[in-house]
């Protein structure tokens, strides 16, 4: 099970490897007139995908769900343990909602990400206590998205078994955080 998980993210990492590689080499060409707008287009991408990814954990942790319409499009692409499957704003928006419910604190701590084009890249850890033994449980995963329009298009989400956690790594402040150099 852990060659196959291993394999899986293996996977993963080429696809996102492969994204990245396809958007950087087919990126438009900025016009010889302005040299620097494709530093500005970059910079302002990256801005934009910051500010979604902060409003994104707002959901995550402080059950904004109001935000789920303004930052997920009509039906959100989703690639996960569940098989891939179209999930509506709504039902997606419940599926949190029910997560929150069953594991009251969890929290989804960060420790590395990326912003290329319409990517975004993380590694992260879900962390929480369960509510029927009181004994605090993780599990590490990845998830790519592409972002169309400004919002949440599609996901590929793989996660390690219960128990599993990053151990060469320092936790982000917030998903989008620079991660600290200790």
């Amino acid at each position: 099970m852990l060659k196959k998980r291993s394999a899986c993210f293996i996977v993963l990492l080429t696809i996102w490897t492969a994204a990245a590689t396809y958007s950087r080499d087919y990126a438009e060409t900025p016009t010889p007139n302005d040299p620097q707008s494709e530093g500005k287009s970059l910079m302002s991408q990256e801005t934009t995908l910051r500010d979604l990814f902060d409003r994104w954990e707002r959901v995550w942790h402080e059950g904004q769900y109001d935000l789920v319409a303004q930052y997920v499009q009509p039906n959100y692409i989703r690639h996960d343990e569940a098989g891939d499957r179209a999930v509506t704003r709504e039902a997606y928006a419940a599926e949190i909602a029910k997560t929150r419910k069953e594991r009251p604190d969890i929290r989804i701590v960060v420790y590395d990400h990326t912003f290329e084009g319409d990517r975004a890249w993380f590694r992260f850890e879900f962390k929480w206590t369960d509510p029927k033994t009181g004994e605090k449980r993780t599990r590490a995963g990845m998830q790519v998205y592409r972002i169309e329009d400004g919002k949440l298009a599609e996901t590929w989400l793989m996660l390690q078994p219960l128990g599993s956690a990053w151990t060469d790594a320092v936790a982000q402040e917030h998903w989008t955080s620079k991660r600290s150099s200790t």
